[in-house]
């Protein structure tokens, strides 16, 4: 498993364009077949709290990406570690 954080901006202060406890996520995750599984989560600032603020049309341009996520695993099938174990048994 592999796992990185890039720190992208600080956080802005509250403002017109900025919310002061509510951030945005965006993710996208693949599988691949062979046991590969690939995620990566941006997290943005939001243009108003939660269930506060009007829809402004350009709030898009306006917000900042706080973070970025990105995490690899790969999954082996059962007999991998079962022959494994039978290998260690021997010595």
């Amino acid at each position: 498993m592999f796992l990185a954080i890039e720190f992208k901006s600080p956080i802005p202060r509250p403002s017109a364009h900025h919310a002061n406890r509510t951030v945005g996520l965006y993710a996208n995750s693949q599988f691949f077949n062979d046991g590969r599984h690939d995620v990566r989560v941006e997290i943005w600032t939001a243009s108003s709290n939660f269930g506060e603020g009007d829809d402004r049309g350009d709030w898009r341009d306006k917000q900042v990406c706080l973070a970025v996520a990105t995490q690899m695993g790969y999954t082996l099938p059962m007999e991998v570690n079962l022959a494994k174990k039978d290998n260690i048994a021997k010595l």
